[in-house]
């Protein structure tokens, strides 16, 4: 199965991508990652990041070429068998910070916090670890994105060179922020943190444990903060119910095939010409693909999961990496819904005759 940098296949959700991981598998890899210096996001995104994705193609970029996205939310977990395999499990932001905290206070790992109640947090984290090192933390004043002390922060970062980034903007800010920098900057792991912050000050207030094992702490943060949550979380049970009722639909349409043109041994001969790949989908299991422009022939392909769609998508970064273009050659009608509904058209290119293949 072909695997992106992150060594697993992302399993595609509602067009987004989640990596198959446990906590203690994500924390292994971030730390290698911090310690490989290869610049590198990653985002805990819950079901409000989904439903924020399916409306800003931007943000879906985001996910979609993020290195390591994670699932911090339970719908999605318990969700995820309908649409292919299992996710391990629940990988939360607020969870994962402290316990990535408590692993880089043992590999000698330094971090900087940013965000408004970043000091603290991160103070609170150095006394329950003292051998932690906090390369510093700054709290930006509030403004838009494109309005932020950008220079300053970069130059902080420049100056205290930390291992891993929380940065705690609020989402999409933080992972539009991270993306804006992450090529330009030298910090080898960035991370939306969102809320996780706040809860280790104690500013907001986490769900008990039994709670949580229960899968109520939607409800108790609705509680909690019904002024800010409400509308939000009714707005994101509304989106559930809407994009798996489509999901569903889908996967229940009859599979028809649409006119099929073949092509031809002149067709074939001007594609190996311009260095095109003609690969037939049941063939993409191999570890190693041609560093070429591919055209993936999907003719006879029923229907795609969330793992064969993770698959297409890590062959897509990889040639989208190297400038080469990806094309899917004649899906049927069932599966172009599929990816039309995903929001996943835009990020793939989709040809049903030999005349439309432009490489």
């Amino acid at each position: 199965m072909q695997k992106d940098e992150s060594g697993w296949v992302p399993l595609v959700i509602y067009g987004v991508p989640f990596h198959n991981v446990t906590f203690d598998e994500a924390i292994s890899w971030i730390i290698e990652r911090a310690r490989s210096g290869r610049p590198t996001h990653v985002v805990t995104a819950n079901l409000d990041f989904v439903m924020q994705a399916r409306r800003d193609p931007a943000l879906q970029r985001i996910l979609l070429e993020a290195d390591l996205v994670l699932a911090d939310g339970f719908p999605i977990v318990k969700l995820s068998p309908f649409w292919g395999p299992k996710l391990k499990e629940r990988v939360t932001g607020s969870d994962l910070t402290p316990r990535l905290a408590k692993r880089a206070a043992q590999e000698g790992l330094s971090l900087f916090g940013l965000g408004s109640t970043a000091e603290e947090a991160l103070e609170i984290l150095k006394e329950c670890h003292p051998d932690l090192k906090v390369a510093g933390t700054f709290s930006p004043s509030y403004a838009p994105l494109q309005e932020m002390e950008h220079q300053e922060i970069l130059q902080h970062l420049e100056k205290t060179n930390p291992d891993i980034l929380f940065v705690a903007l609020g989402s999409p800010k933080q992972e539009m922020f991270i993306r804006m920098h992450l090529c330009n900057w030298k910090v080898p792991v960035a991370i939306g943190v969102g809320a996780s912050l706040d809860f280790i000050t104690g500013k907001q207030r986490r769900a008990p444990v039994w709670v949580q094992r229960c899968l109520l702490e939607w409800f108790w943060r609705i509680f909690t903060n019904p002024k800010r949550l409400l509308g939000r979380y009714m707005a994101n049970l509304h989106f559930l119910f809407t994009a798996t009722r489509q999901m569903i639909q889908i996967r229940r349409m009859p599979d028809l095939s649409s006119p099929f043109h073949p092509l031809e041994k002149a067709d074939f001969q001007r594609l190996e010409k311009k260095g095109v790949t003609i690969v037939p989908f049941q063939s993409l299991e191999a570890d190693t693909l041609p560093d070429h422009p591919l055209l993936i022939d999907l003719h006879s392909v029923p229907w795609l999961d969330s793992q064969e769609l993770g698959m297409l998508l890590v062959i897509a970064k990889r040639c989208h990496s190297q400038g080469k273009p990806l094309i899917l050659y004649a899906p049927r009608p069932k599966v172009v819904r599929l990816l039309e509904t995903s929001r996943l058209t835009r990020y793939f290119d989709i040809v049903s005759r030999p005349c439309e293949i432009h490489v």
